[in-house]
């Protein structure tokens, strides 16, 4: 199967998942609890004045898409069922990130992926891949989280060069502990990646 057939039928799988589980819809979703807001959308509420100006930027905040700021972490649309994990938690969640470049460490038309699995354990191996699609060029991937902390740990991370544009990503797979091998259902996400020059420090080296 291409690439892409893989990708539309893990795409199709998390969609039919996520409707299963949640019965509003995505475009209502909000912020994880905690989150933080996006700078640009501070500024933005910052220096609305007028009453019409603070109902306008208040309906902006409620809009998920608004939290796709480059530089923010902005979470999948959900958390990942995950089942597996033996008789101490057999079913768990998996929460799923993306942030976007220009930021520390990510280059500009970058997308650092990332999960986080809530069973309680050292990760020893990642069988968790990221399959992503760039909807404004057509490009698009299947890679796996392989990113490893300093320790040499699996980070369940990976950098990705998706091109700018609207990118809609779904992360699924495996995570092996000691003592268990979690398995990760699909959960999926659109994030806008700016297409911006290169930062101050590269266009000078």
């Amino acid at each position: 199967m291409s690439g892409f057939g893989i990708l539309r039928s893990v795409a199709t799988s998390a969609a039919v998942l996520a409707a299963a589980a949640f019965a509003a819809p995505v475009a209502g979703a909000q912020p994880a609890a905690g989150a933080s807001e996006p700078a640009a959308v501070t500024e933005l509420r910052e220096s609305a004045d007028l009453p019409q100006e603070k109902d306008a930027v208040e309906a902006l905040t409620r809009f998920a898409g608004l939290s796709d700021v480059a530089g923010t972490l902005t979470p999948f649309f959900y958390t990942a069922p995950t089942i597996g994990c033996g008789t101490f938690a057999p079913v768990t969640m998996t929460l799923a990130s993306a942030q976007t470049g220009p930021a520390a460490g990510i280059g500009v038309r970058e997308v650092n992926f990332q999960a986080l699995s809530a069973y309680p354990g050292v990760v020893q191996g990642s069988g968790l891949s990221v399959a992503w699609l760039n909807t404004a060029t057509g490009a698009s991937g299947i890679e796996p989280l392989d990113g490893t902390t300093e320790g040499g740990y699996p980070s369940l991370s990976k950098l990705v060069h998706t091109g700018s544009g609207t990118v809609v990503a779904a992360i699924f797979g495996s995570v092996a502990y000691s003592n268990a091998t979690c398995h990760v259902l699909p959960t999926v996400g659109s994030f806008f990646v700016p297409d911006e020059g290169p930062m101050p420090s590269e266009a000078t080296g």
